[in-house]
Protein backbone atom coordinates (compact mmCIF):
# COMPACT_ATOMS: atom_id res chain seq x y z
CA UNK A 1 0.00 0.00 0.00
CA UNK A 2 2.80 2.68 0.93
CA UNK A 3 4.56 1.86 -2.37
CA UNK A 4 2.15 4.01 -4.18
CA UNK A 5 3.29 8.25 -3.98
CA UNK A 6 -0.44 9.93 -3.54
CA UNK A 7 -0.61 13.74 -4.27
CA UNK A 8 -4.19 12.98 -2.68
CA UNK A 9 -5.92 10.57 -0.46
CA UNK A 10 -10.01 10.37 -0.53
CA UNK A 11 -11.71 7.93 1.84
CA UNK A 12 -15.37 8.12 4.21
CA UNK A 13 -16.26 8.37 7.01
CA UNK A 14 -19.22 6.40 7.96
CA UNK A 15 -20.26 3.72 10.63
CA UNK A 16 -18.74 0.96 9.74
CA UNK A 17 -15.77 -0.14 11.46
CA UNK A 18 -14.03 -1.06 8.49
CA UNK A 19 -14.03 2.50 7.10
CA UNK A 20 -10.68 3.23 8.75
CA UNK A 21 -9.35 0.00 7.85
CA UNK A 22 -6.91 1.87 4.67
CA UNK A 23 -6.00 4.69 6.19
CA UNK A 24 -4.34 2.73 9.23
CA UNK A 25 -2.30 0.60 6.49
CA UNK A 26 -0.90 3.89 4.99
CA UNK A 27 -0.78 5.82 8.59
CA UNK A 28 1.47 8.76 8.51
CA UNK A 29 1.05 9.07 4.10
CA UNK A 30 2.21 12.56 3.07
CA UNK A 31 -0.14 14.11 1.11
CA UNK A 32 -3.57 15.92 1.44
CA UNK A 33 -6.44 14.02 2.85
CA UNK A 34 -9.22 14.07 3.12
CA UNK A 35 -12.66 12.25 4.58
CA UNK A 36 -15.83 12.50 2.64
CA UNK A 37 -19.48 12.06 5.03
CA UNK A 38 -22.63 12.14 4.53
CA UNK A 39 -25.90 12.70 6.45
CA UNK A 40 -26.76 8.90 7.18
CA UNK A 41 -26.53 7.24 9.70
CA UNK A 42 -24.03 9.27 11.56
CA UNK A 43 -25.00 8.59 14.93
CA UNK A 44 -24.47 4.94 14.72
CA UNK A 45 -21.87 2.40 15.31
CA UNK A 46 -18.12 2.88 15.14
CA UNK A 47 -19.15 6.77 13.18
CA UNK A 48 -17.88 8.45 16.46
CA UNK A 49 -14.68 6.76 16.47
CA UNK A 50 -13.97 6.93 12.79
CA UNK A 51 -14.14 10.74 12.80
CA UNK A 52 -12.04 10.85 15.83
CA UNK A 53 -9.56 8.63 14.09
CA UNK A 54 -9.31 10.78 11.00
CA UNK A 55 -9.04 13.90 12.66
CA UNK A 56 -6.58 12.71 14.84
CA UNK A 57 -4.62 11.40 11.50
CA UNK A 58 -5.17 15.34 9.60
CA UNK A 59 -7.28 14.37 7.57
CA UNK A 60 -10.49 17.09 6.72
CA UNK A 61 -13.78 15.93 6.89
CA UNK A 62 -15.64 16.91 4.36
CA UNK A 63 -19.66 16.79 4.47
CA UNK A 64 -21.54 15.91 0.87
CA UNK A 65 -24.26 18.54 0.02
CA UNK A 66 -26.05 17.08 -3.38
CA UNK A 67 -25.94 13.96 -4.93
CA UNK A 68 -21.87 13.46 -5.48
CA UNK A 69 -19.03 14.70 -4.04
CA UNK A 70 -17.21 18.12 -5.76
CA UNK A 71 -13.09 17.25 -5.44
CA UNK A 72 -12.44 20.17 -7.89
CA UNK A 73 -11.27 22.19 -4.92
CA UNK A 74 -8.89 19.81 -3.13
CA UNK A 75 -6.67 18.73 -6.40
CA UNK A 76 -2.89 19.85 -5.97
CA UNK A 77 -2.09 23.72 -7.26
CA UNK A 78 1.11 22.04 -8.93
CA UNK A 79 1.45 18.44 -10.13
CA UNK A 80 4.19 18.96 -12.97
CA UNK A 81 0.97 17.27 -15.16
CA UNK A 82 0.66 14.14 -13.12
CA UNK A 83 -1.85 13.32 -10.83
CA UNK A 84 -1.69 10.31 -7.94
CA UNK A 85 -4.59 9.99 -6.46
CA UNK A 86 -5.65 6.91 -3.33
CA UNK A 87 -9.56 6.09 -3.20
CA UNK A 88 -10.78 4.30 -0.86
CA UNK A 89 -14.49 3.63 -0.90
CA UNK A 90 -15.07 1.45 1.64
CA UNK A 91 -18.79 1.86 2.75
CA UNK A 92 -19.12 4.28 -0.01
CA UNK A 93 -22.30 4.78 -2.60
CA UNK A 94 -21.85 3.78 -6.09
CA UNK A 95 -22.89 6.84 -7.14
CA UNK A 96 -19.70 8.63 -5.54
CA UNK A 97 -17.10 6.60 -7.14
CA UNK A 98 -19.18 6.32 -10.43
CA UNK A 99 -18.79 9.82 -10.60
CA UNK A 100 -15.28 9.64 -9.61
CA UNK A 101 -14.61 7.72 -12.69
CA UNK A 102 -16.44 10.01 -15.01
CA UNK A 103 -14.58 13.20 -13.91
CA UNK A 104 -11.26 11.78 -14.02
CA UNK A 105 -11.89 10.41 -17.42
CA UNK A 106 -12.99 14.38 -18.70
CA UNK A 107 -10.50 15.82 -16.35
CA UNK A 108 -8.47 18.38 -18.10
CA UNK A 109 -5.11 19.84 -17.05
CA UNK A 110 -3.03 16.94 -15.92
CA UNK A 111 -1.71 14.34 -18.74
CA UNK A 112 -2.03 11.36 -16.47
CA UNK A 113 -3.88 10.67 -13.48
CA UNK A 114 -2.90 7.47 -11.71
CA UNK A 115 -6.13 6.15 -9.82
CA UNK A 116 -5.16 3.44 -7.21
CA UNK A 117 -8.82 2.34 -5.98
CA UNK A 118 -8.79 0.44 -2.52
CA UNK A 119 -11.85 -0.62 -0.38
CA UNK A 120 -11.54 -2.98 2.73
CA UNK A 121 -13.84 -6.35 2.03
CA UNK A 122 -15.94 -7.11 5.48
CA UNK A 123 -15.73 -9.99 7.65
CA UNK A 124 -18.06 -12.85 6.85
CA UNK A 125 -21.05 -13.49 8.66
CA UNK A 126 -23.97 -15.16 7.87
CA UNK A 127 -26.79 -13.30 5.93
CA UNK A 128 -29.65 -12.16 8.01
CA UNK A 129 -33.40 -12.88 6.67
CA UNK A 130 -32.91 -11.50 2.95
CA UNK A 131 -34.91 -8.31 1.95
CA UNK A 132 -37.37 -8.26 -0.50
CA UNK A 133 -36.85 -6.84 -3.70
CA UNK A 134 -39.20 -4.02 -4.76
CA UNK A 135 -38.19 -2.96 -8.10
CA UNK A 136 -35.26 -3.04 -10.45
CA UNK A 137 -34.16 0.43 -11.09
CA UNK A 138 -31.66 1.91 -13.70
CA UNK A 139 -28.63 3.49 -12.08
CA UNK A 140 -27.23 4.96 -14.65
CA UNK A 141 -28.72 6.49 -18.00
CA UNK A 142 -27.71 4.23 -20.92
CA UNK A 143 -28.21 5.20 -24.78
CA UNK A 144 -30.88 3.53 -26.48
CA UNK A 145 -31.21 1.22 -29.49
CA UNK A 146 -33.67 2.09 -32.19
CA UNK A 147 -34.41 -1.29 -33.22
CA UNK A 148 -36.33 -3.84 -30.34
CA UNK A 149 -33.60 -6.11 -28.86
CA UNK A 150 -33.87 -9.55 -26.92
CA UNK A 151 -32.93 -8.86 -23.67
CA UNK A 152 -29.62 -10.25 -21.82
CA UNK A 153 -28.88 -10.23 -18.06
CA UNK A 154 -25.39 -10.27 -16.00
CA UNK A 155 -26.33 -10.69 -12.75
CA UNK A 156 -23.73 -10.60 -9.76
CA UNK A 157 -24.27 -13.56 -7.46
CA UNK A 158 -24.37 -11.87 -3.63
CA UNK A 159 -24.58 -14.64 -0.65
CA UNK A 160 -28.04 -13.15 0.39
CA UNK A 161 -31.23 -15.92 -0.64
CA UNK A 162 -33.75 -15.34 -2.83
CA UNK A 163 -32.66 -11.86 -4.36
CA UNK A 164 -31.33 -13.30 -7.80
CA UNK A 165 -34.42 -15.31 -7.94
CA UNK A 166 -36.58 -12.31 -7.63
CA UNK A 167 -34.02 -10.34 -10.16
CA UNK A 168 -34.59 -12.80 -12.96
CA UNK A 169 -38.36 -13.02 -11.98
CA UNK A 170 -38.77 -9.62 -12.75
CA UNK A 171 -36.93 -8.97 -15.72
CA UNK A 172 -37.46 -12.28 -17.63
CA UNK A 173 -33.91 -12.31 -19.84
CA UNK A 174 -33.95 -14.08 -23.17
CA UNK A 175 -30.00 -14.69 -21.72
CA UNK A 176 -28.40 -14.63 -18.61
CA UNK A 177 -25.41 -14.63 -17.43
CA UNK A 178 -24.31 -15.09 -13.64
CA UNK A 179 -21.09 -14.00 -11.74
CA UNK A 180 -19.35 -15.21 -8.37
CA UNK A 181 -16.54 -14.23 -7.05
CA UNK A 182 -14.20 -17.40 -6.47
CA UNK A 183 -11.44 -17.51 -4.71
CA UNK A 184 -13.00 -15.01 -2.17
CA UNK A 185 -11.50 -13.72 1.12
CA UNK A 186 -13.62 -16.29 2.88
CA UNK A 187 -14.55 -19.74 1.52
CA UNK A 188 -17.18 -19.68 3.75
CA UNK A 189 -19.08 -16.67 1.24
CA UNK A 190 -18.21 -19.23 -1.95
CA UNK A 191 -20.26 -21.74 0.20
CA UNK A 192 -23.53 -19.51 1.22
CA UNK A 193 -23.38 -18.14 -2.68
CA UNK A 194 -23.37 -21.24 -3.97
CA UNK A 195 -26.73 -22.54 -1.44
CA UNK A 196 -28.41 -19.37 -2.01
CA UNK A 197 -28.67 -19.08 -5.47
CA UNK A 198 -28.51 -22.93 -5.74
CA UNK A 199 -32.14 -22.53 -7.68
CA UNK A 200 -30.53 -20.00 -10.60
CA UNK A 201 -27.61 -21.51 -10.68
CA UNK A 202 -29.38 -24.48 -11.99
CA UNK A 203 -31.44 -23.10 -14.25
CA UNK A 204 -28.23 -21.38 -15.81
CA UNK A 205 -25.94 -23.20 -18.14
CA UNK A 206 -22.71 -24.02 -17.06
CA UNK A 207 -20.42 -21.80 -19.94
CA UNK A 208 -22.71 -19.18 -18.70
CA UNK A 209 -21.07 -19.29 -15.04
CA UNK A 210 -18.14 -16.99 -14.59
CA UNK A 211 -16.03 -17.37 -11.49
CA UNK A 212 -13.42 -14.32 -10.94
CA UNK A 213 -11.23 -13.25 -8.36
CA UNK A 214 -11.74 -11.25 -5.66
CA UNK A 215 -8.52 -9.32 -5.76
CA UNK A 216 -8.38 -9.16 -9.70
CA UNK A 217 -9.97 -6.08 -11.03
CA UNK A 218 -8.80 -6.28 -14.65
CA UNK A 219 -9.64 -10.30 -14.85
CA UNK A 220 -13.51 -9.29 -14.11
CA UNK A 221 -13.48 -6.04 -16.00
CA UNK A 222 -11.83 -8.49 -19.49
CA UNK A 223 -14.34 -11.21 -18.50
CA UNK A 224 -16.89 -8.72 -18.72
CA UNK A 225 -16.01 -7.64 -21.95
CA UNK A 226 -15.30 -10.63 -23.48
CA UNK A 227 -19.14 -11.40 -22.97
CA UNK A 228 -20.85 -7.84 -23.72
CA UNK A 229 -19.20 -7.39 -27.29
CA UNK A 230 -20.52 -10.40 -29.39
CA UNK A 231 -23.67 -10.07 -28.14
CA UNK A 232 -24.43 -6.21 -28.03
CA UNK A 233 -25.96 -6.32 -31.66
CA UNK A 234 -28.51 -9.17 -30.60
CA UNK A 235 -28.95 -7.70 -27.01
CA UNK A 236 -30.25 -5.11 -24.77
CA UNK A 237 -27.87 -5.96 -22.07
CA UNK A 238 -28.51 -5.20 -18.70
CA UNK A 239 -25.51 -5.47 -15.60
CA UNK A 240 -26.75 -5.79 -12.03
CA UNK A 241 -23.63 -6.15 -10.08
CA UNK A 242 -24.45 -7.77 -6.78
CA UNK A 243 -22.06 -9.14 -4.59
CA UNK A 244 -18.55 -7.94 -3.98
CA UNK A 245 -18.11 -4.49 -4.23
CA UNK A 246 -15.11 -5.01 -7.27
CA UNK A 247 -17.80 -6.35 -9.54
CA UNK A 248 -19.69 -3.12 -9.02
CA UNK A 249 -16.25 -1.14 -9.60
CA UNK A 250 -16.17 -2.92 -13.04
CA UNK A 251 -19.11 -2.93 -14.13
CA UNK A 252 -19.01 1.06 -13.82
CA UNK A 253 -15.94 1.27 -15.93
CA UNK A 254 -17.69 -1.15 -18.34
CA UNK A 255 -20.69 1.24 -18.66
CA UNK A 256 -18.14 4.28 -18.87
CA UNK A 257 -16.55 2.68 -22.23
CA UNK A 258 -20.18 1.15 -23.58
CA UNK A 259 -22.86 3.44 -22.47
CA UNK A 260 -25.20 1.11 -24.18
CA UNK A 261 -25.28 -1.49 -21.40
CA UNK A 262 -27.37 -0.31 -18.77
CA UNK A 263 -26.32 -0.90 -14.99
CA UNK A 264 -29.06 -1.15 -12.64
CA UNK A 265 -29.53 -2.52 -9.24
CA UNK A 266 -32.56 -4.01 -6.58
CA UNK A 267 -34.35 -1.43 -4.46
CA UNK A 268 -35.41 -3.29 -1.15
CA UNK A 269 -38.79 -2.82 0.81
CA UNK A 270 -36.26 -2.34 3.62
CA UNK A 271 -32.43 -2.62 4.57
CA UNK A 272 -30.84 -2.66 7.65
CA UNK A 273 -28.00 -1.02 8.44
CA UNK A 274 -25.19 -3.45 9.94
CA UNK A 275 -21.70 -2.64 11.69
CA UNK A 276 -19.45 -4.27 9.21
CA UNK A 277 -15.46 -5.07 10.47
CA UNK A 278 -12.43 -5.09 7.66
CA UNK A 279 -11.16 -8.98 7.23
CA UNK A 280 -7.55 -9.46 5.28
CA UNK A 281 -5.83 -6.97 3.53
CA UNK A 282 -7.55 -4.20 1.39
CA UNK A 283 -8.49 -5.02 -2.07
CA UNK A 284 -6.55 -3.10 -5.00
CA UNK A 285 -6.93 -1.92 -8.03
CA UNK A 286 -4.85 0.95 -10.33
CA UNK A 287 -6.28 2.53 -13.33
CA UNK A 288 -4.45 4.90 -15.48
CA UNK A 289 -6.69 8.25 -16.93
CA UNK A 290 -4.32 9.81 -19.64
CA UNK A 291 -5.04 12.91 -22.27
CA UNK A 292 -5.38 11.66 -25.66
CA UNK A 293 -2.55 13.15 -27.76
Amino acid sequence: MKDFRADLFIAFLGYEARCTHVARKVEGIACRKIALTSAGHISEFSYALNKAYYLKQGFEIVPVRGEVPDLEPFLPADSSGKLNILFDCTGMSQRWYYELFRWLSVLEGYEKVMLRFTYSVAEYTAPASAPKVKRIQDFLSSETKKKKLKEALILGLGHEENIARSITRMIKPDLQYLFYTDPAIDVQYVQKVLVNNHEIISDTPIRNLIAYPIRNGQSIYKSLIEIILPLRNEYALTLIPQGPKIFSVAAMLVHLSYPDVRISYPVYHKKLALEKHASGEPVLLDISFETDE
